[in-house]
Protein backbone atom coordinates (compact mmCIF):
# COMPACT_ATOMS: atom_id res chain seq x y z
CA UNK A 1 0.00 0.00 0.00
CA UNK A 2 1.29 3.18 -0.86
CA UNK A 3 0.79 5.55 2.28
CA UNK A 4 -0.92 9.05 2.26
CA UNK A 5 1.40 11.92 1.85
CA UNK A 6 1.15 14.49 4.46
CA UNK A 7 -1.05 17.27 2.50
CA UNK A 8 -3.44 14.75 1.27
CA UNK A 9 -3.67 13.81 5.19
CA UNK A 10 -4.15 17.61 5.69
CA UNK A 11 -6.51 18.07 2.75
CA UNK A 12 -8.70 15.60 3.90
CA UNK A 13 -8.87 16.68 7.29
CA UNK A 14 -9.85 20.41 6.64
CA UNK A 15 -12.80 18.91 4.31
CA UNK A 16 -14.04 17.01 6.78
CA UNK A 17 -13.86 19.75 9.64
CA UNK A 18 -14.78 22.59 7.15
CA UNK A 19 -17.82 20.69 6.14
CA UNK A 20 -20.92 21.98 8.06
CA UNK A 21 -23.07 18.96 7.03
CA UNK A 22 -20.95 16.41 8.33
CA UNK A 23 -20.75 16.04 12.33
CA UNK A 24 -16.61 16.40 12.25
CA UNK A 25 -16.06 13.76 15.17
CA UNK A 26 -18.08 11.08 13.13
CA UNK A 27 -16.23 12.34 9.97
CA UNK A 28 -13.04 11.96 11.39
CA UNK A 29 -13.80 8.41 12.61
CA UNK A 30 -14.90 7.68 9.23
CA UNK A 31 -12.11 8.60 7.51
CA UNK A 32 -9.58 6.72 10.32
CA UNK A 33 -11.78 3.51 9.40
CA UNK A 34 -11.49 4.29 5.83
CA UNK A 35 -7.48 4.38 6.41
CA UNK A 36 -7.91 0.73 8.38
CA UNK A 37 -9.64 -0.37 4.94
CA UNK A 38 -6.94 0.65 2.74
CA UNK A 39 -4.04 -0.98 4.68
CA UNK A 40 -6.06 -4.17 4.72
CA UNK A 41 -7.44 -4.01 1.52
CA UNK A 42 -10.63 -4.25 2.46
CA UNK A 43 -12.15 -3.79 -0.44
CA UNK A 44 -14.80 -3.73 -1.97
CA UNK A 45 -18.19 -2.55 -0.16
CA UNK A 46 -21.43 -1.41 -0.30
CA UNK A 47 -22.05 2.65 0.86
CA UNK A 48 -24.73 4.66 1.31
CA UNK A 49 -25.47 7.61 -0.79
CA UNK A 50 -28.65 9.71 -0.37
CA UNK A 51 -30.99 7.18 -1.06
CA UNK A 52 -28.79 4.92 -3.02
CA UNK A 53 -25.72 2.40 -2.73
CA UNK A 54 -22.60 2.81 -3.94
CA UNK A 55 -19.78 0.48 -4.17
CA UNK A 56 -16.48 1.51 -3.38
CA UNK A 57 -14.64 -0.73 -5.79
CA UNK A 58 -11.17 -0.15 -4.67
CA UNK A 59 -8.56 1.62 -2.03
CA UNK A 60 -7.49 4.10 -4.63
CA UNK A 61 -11.05 5.88 -5.32
CA UNK A 62 -10.64 9.31 -4.23
CA UNK A 63 -14.77 9.58 -4.98
CA UNK A 64 -15.60 6.60 -2.33
CA UNK A 65 -12.92 8.02 0.44
CA UNK A 66 -14.97 11.48 0.26
CA UNK A 67 -18.14 9.12 0.15
CA UNK A 68 -17.52 7.20 3.14
CA UNK A 69 -16.58 9.86 5.22
CA UNK A 70 -18.83 12.65 4.49
CA UNK A 71 -21.91 11.13 2.34
CA UNK A 72 -23.12 13.77 0.29
CA UNK A 73 -20.05 15.39 -0.05
CA UNK A 74 -21.15 18.45 -2.35
CA UNK A 75 -24.07 18.99 -0.22
CA UNK A 76 -25.41 21.70 -1.19
CA UNK A 77 -25.13 21.07 -5.43
CA UNK A 78 -26.38 17.42 -4.79
CA UNK A 79 -29.40 18.78 -2.82
CA UNK A 80 -29.27 21.59 -5.98
CA UNK A 81 -29.96 19.15 -8.72
CA UNK A 82 -32.45 16.96 -6.48
CA UNK A 83 -34.92 19.66 -6.56
CA UNK A 84 -34.49 21.59 -9.85
CA UNK A 85 -35.71 17.62 -11.58
CA UNK A 86 -38.03 17.19 -8.90
CA UNK A 87 -40.76 17.68 -11.66
CA UNK A 88 -38.64 15.91 -14.33
CA UNK A 89 -35.45 17.39 -16.81
CA UNK A 90 -32.38 16.30 -18.50
CA UNK A 91 -29.27 16.35 -17.01
CA UNK A 92 -25.81 15.70 -18.09
CA UNK A 93 -23.15 14.62 -16.00
CA UNK A 94 -19.90 14.55 -18.11
CA UNK A 95 -17.44 13.38 -16.15
CA UNK A 96 -19.36 10.98 -14.10
CA UNK A 97 -16.68 8.72 -12.46
CA UNK A 98 -18.36 5.82 -10.41
CA UNK A 99 -21.60 7.90 -10.51
CA UNK A 100 -22.11 9.85 -7.45
CA UNK A 101 -24.14 12.64 -9.07
CA UNK A 102 -25.48 10.43 -11.34
CA UNK A 103 -27.14 8.64 -8.45
CA UNK A 104 -28.34 11.35 -6.71
CA UNK A 105 -29.88 12.71 -9.23
CA UNK A 106 -31.40 9.56 -10.67
CA UNK A 107 -33.56 9.39 -7.29
CA UNK A 108 -35.48 11.90 -8.72
CA UNK A 109 -38.09 9.19 -10.97
CA UNK A 110 -38.48 11.77 -13.77
CA UNK A 111 -35.64 12.64 -14.16
CA UNK A 112 -33.58 11.80 -17.61
CA UNK A 113 -30.00 11.08 -16.76
CA UNK A 114 -26.67 10.98 -19.18
CA UNK A 115 -23.68 9.58 -17.30
CA UNK A 116 -20.61 10.31 -19.49
CA UNK A 117 -17.57 8.52 -18.58
CA UNK A 118 -14.70 7.84 -20.55
CA UNK A 119 -12.30 5.44 -18.74
CA UNK A 120 -13.19 1.65 -19.45
CA UNK A 121 -12.63 0.49 -16.13
CA UNK A 122 -14.47 3.04 -14.39
CA UNK A 123 -17.13 3.28 -17.07
CA UNK A 124 -17.93 -0.36 -15.95
CA UNK A 125 -17.84 0.79 -12.57
CA UNK A 126 -20.28 3.50 -13.15
CA UNK A 127 -22.76 0.80 -15.26
CA UNK A 128 -22.36 -1.49 -12.02
CA UNK A 129 -23.46 1.03 -9.63
CA UNK A 130 -26.20 2.24 -12.00
CA UNK A 131 -27.49 -2.01 -12.14
CA UNK A 132 -26.65 -1.55 -8.32
CA UNK A 133 -30.11 0.53 -7.50
CA UNK A 134 -32.00 -0.33 -10.78
CA UNK A 135 -32.14 3.24 -12.14
CA UNK A 136 -34.09 2.96 -15.56
CA UNK A 137 -33.90 6.67 -16.41
CA UNK A 138 -30.27 6.53 -16.43
CA UNK A 139 -27.98 6.10 -19.84
CA UNK A 140 -24.41 5.64 -19.57
CA UNK A 141 -22.57 6.88 -22.18
CA UNK A 142 -18.64 5.34 -22.04
CA UNK A 143 -17.27 8.57 -24.17
CA UNK A 144 -15.35 11.51 -23.68
CA UNK A 145 -16.72 14.89 -24.19
CA UNK A 146 -15.20 17.41 -26.12
CA UNK A 147 -14.57 19.89 -28.86
CA UNK A 148 -14.73 17.43 -31.78
CA UNK A 149 -15.64 13.88 -32.89
CA UNK A 150 -12.92 11.48 -32.60
CA UNK A 151 -10.93 10.06 -30.51
CA UNK A 152 -8.60 11.33 -27.49
CA UNK A 153 -5.95 9.48 -25.30
CA UNK A 154 -6.26 9.54 -21.53
CA UNK A 155 -4.07 9.20 -18.81
CA UNK A 156 -4.63 5.27 -17.27
CA UNK A 157 -3.90 5.10 -13.57
CA UNK A 158 -5.10 1.95 -12.29
CA UNK A 159 -8.10 3.72 -10.01
CA UNK A 160 -7.62 7.44 -10.48
CA UNK A 161 -10.23 9.50 -10.29
CA UNK A 162 -8.64 12.40 -11.83
CA UNK A 163 -7.56 10.14 -15.45
CA UNK A 164 -7.49 13.01 -18.23
CA UNK A 165 -6.59 13.63 -21.79
CA UNK A 166 -3.20 13.99 -22.98
CA UNK A 167 -1.72 14.58 -26.53
CA UNK A 168 1.32 12.07 -27.52
CA UNK A 169 2.12 8.82 -26.42
CA UNK A 170 4.15 8.96 -23.43
CA UNK A 171 3.28 7.41 -20.24
CA UNK A 172 0.48 4.82 -19.88
CA UNK A 173 -2.41 6.01 -21.59
CA UNK A 174 -5.52 4.29 -23.34
CA UNK A 175 -7.71 5.66 -26.68
CA UNK A 176 -11.31 6.28 -26.47
CA UNK A 177 -13.60 7.51 -28.46
CA UNK A 178 -14.77 11.23 -28.16
CA UNK A 179 -17.84 13.19 -29.09
CA UNK A 180 -18.80 17.04 -29.19
CA UNK A 181 -21.87 17.55 -26.63
CA UNK A 182 -24.25 18.73 -29.71
CA UNK A 183 -23.55 15.08 -31.67
CA UNK A 184 -24.84 13.60 -28.79
CA UNK A 185 -27.60 15.36 -28.31
CA UNK A 186 -28.60 14.60 -31.55
CA UNK A 187 -28.02 11.27 -31.54
CA UNK A 188 -30.14 10.87 -28.29
CA UNK A 189 -32.67 13.50 -29.38
CA UNK A 190 -32.06 15.49 -26.26
CA UNK A 191 -32.13 18.97 -24.66
CA UNK A 192 -29.94 18.80 -21.66
CA UNK A 193 -31.25 21.49 -18.91
CA UNK A 194 -28.74 20.81 -16.02
CA UNK A 195 -25.11 20.17 -17.06
CA UNK A 196 -21.90 18.95 -14.65
CA UNK A 197 -18.38 19.55 -16.12
CA UNK A 198 -15.42 17.98 -14.13
CA UNK A 199 -13.10 16.69 -16.86
CA UNK A 200 -9.46 17.60 -15.05
CA UNK A 201 -9.00 20.81 -16.69
CA UNK A 202 -10.89 20.37 -20.38
CA UNK A 203 -13.92 21.82 -19.52
CA UNK A 204 -13.35 24.43 -22.11
CA UNK A 205 -13.66 21.94 -24.69
CA UNK A 206 -16.66 20.00 -23.22
CA UNK A 207 -18.59 23.59 -23.81
CA UNK A 208 -17.61 24.74 -26.78
CA UNK A 209 -18.66 21.02 -27.97
CA UNK A 210 -22.37 22.11 -27.64
CA UNK A 211 -22.94 24.24 -30.13
CA UNK A 212 -26.86 25.27 -30.73
CA UNK A 213 -27.58 23.29 -27.52
CA UNK A 214 -25.87 25.09 -25.21
CA UNK A 215 -29.05 27.26 -25.21
CA UNK A 216 -31.30 24.89 -23.76
CA UNK A 217 -28.93 24.80 -20.57
CA UNK A 218 -29.97 26.80 -17.99
CA UNK A 219 -27.34 25.80 -15.05
CA UNK A 220 -24.01 24.37 -15.64
CA UNK A 221 -21.71 23.26 -12.30
CA UNK A 222 -18.44 23.53 -13.27
CA UNK A 223 -15.00 22.53 -11.47
CA UNK A 224 -12.61 25.37 -11.38
CA UNK A 225 -9.47 23.97 -9.79
CA UNK A 226 -6.66 25.68 -11.93
CA UNK A 227 -6.28 22.86 -14.21
CA UNK A 228 -8.04 24.63 -17.15
CA UNK A 229 -4.99 27.09 -16.84
CA UNK A 230 -2.31 24.53 -17.15
CA UNK A 231 -4.38 22.44 -19.75
CA UNK A 232 -6.30 24.47 -22.13
CA UNK A 233 -8.33 27.95 -21.30
CA UNK A 234 -8.40 29.13 -17.57
CA UNK A 235 -11.19 29.56 -15.62
CA UNK A 236 -10.99 33.66 -15.84
CA UNK A 237 -11.56 33.18 -20.07
CA UNK A 238 -14.21 30.51 -19.67
CA UNK A 239 -16.37 32.94 -17.16
CA UNK A 240 -16.25 35.34 -19.63
CA UNK A 241 -16.76 33.24 -22.55
CA UNK A 242 -20.11 32.06 -20.61
CA UNK A 243 -20.83 35.04 -19.74
CA UNK A 244 -20.86 36.26 -23.19
CA UNK A 245 -23.40 33.36 -23.65
CA UNK A 246 -25.79 34.32 -22.03
CA UNK A 247 -24.57 33.30 -18.32
CA UNK A 248 -25.00 34.55 -14.94
CA UNK A 249 -22.25 33.39 -12.52
CA UNK A 250 -19.90 32.46 -10.86
CA UNK A 251 -22.40 31.45 -7.62
CA UNK A 252 -22.54 29.26 -4.92
CA UNK A 253 -25.98 27.54 -3.60
CA UNK A 254 -26.72 27.46 -0.12
CA UNK A 255 -29.67 25.27 0.58
CA UNK A 256 -30.53 25.40 3.70
CA UNK A 257 -31.53 29.48 2.99
CA UNK A 258 -32.92 29.02 -1.20
CA UNK A 259 -29.90 30.98 -1.79
CA UNK A 260 -27.38 31.32 -4.58
CA UNK A 261 -24.89 33.66 -3.65
CA UNK A 262 -21.54 34.88 -5.42
CA UNK A 263 -18.82 32.08 -5.22
CA UNK A 264 -15.80 34.34 -4.51
CA UNK A 265 -13.94 31.31 -3.51
CA UNK A 266 -16.02 30.95 -0.37
CA UNK A 267 -17.28 27.32 -1.27
CA UNK A 268 -14.94 23.99 -2.40
CA UNK A 269 -18.37 22.96 -4.46
CA UNK A 270 -18.56 23.67 -7.78
CA UNK A 271 -19.33 27.06 -9.26
CA UNK A 272 -23.13 27.46 -10.55
CA UNK A 273 -23.41 29.27 -14.20
CA UNK A 274 -27.17 30.06 -14.21
CA UNK A 275 -29.31 31.27 -17.45
CA UNK A 276 -31.76 34.49 -16.85
CA UNK A 277 -34.81 32.09 -16.60
CA UNK A 278 -33.66 29.95 -14.25
CA UNK A 279 -33.16 32.83 -11.86
CA UNK A 280 -36.80 34.21 -12.63
CA UNK A 281 -38.20 30.50 -11.43
CA UNK A 282 -35.65 30.11 -8.23
CA UNK A 283 -37.44 33.50 -7.55
CA UNK A 284 -40.53 32.76 -8.11
CA UNK A 285 -39.78 29.53 -5.62
CA UNK A 286 -38.55 31.99 -2.97
CA UNK A 287 -35.03 31.30 -3.69
CA UNK A 288 -32.49 34.43 -3.43
CA UNK A 289 -30.57 35.03 -5.94
CA UNK A 290 -27.59 37.59 -5.43
CA UNK A 291 -27.04 40.36 -8.34
CA UNK A 292 -23.45 39.86 -9.37
CA UNK A 293 -21.32 42.98 -10.74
Amino acid sequence: MQPMGLGQLVNSIRQIVENPYVPTGKGLVKHAHWQLRKAFNWFPFEQSLAGSRIVASHRNCAVSALINSQGLYDYNNMRLLQWLLRDGGTFFDIGANIGSYTLVASEQERARVFAFEPHPVTARLLSDNIRLNRRGNVTVCPVAVGQEDGVVRLTDRAGSSVNHSVTGDGGQTVEVSCRRAETLCREYEVFPRYVKVDVEGFEFEVLTGFGPFLRHVELLLIEFNGLSAERSVGDKAIHEWLTAAGFRGAYRCEMKDRAFLAHAGLSREDALYVRESLQADLRRNGWVVEQLG
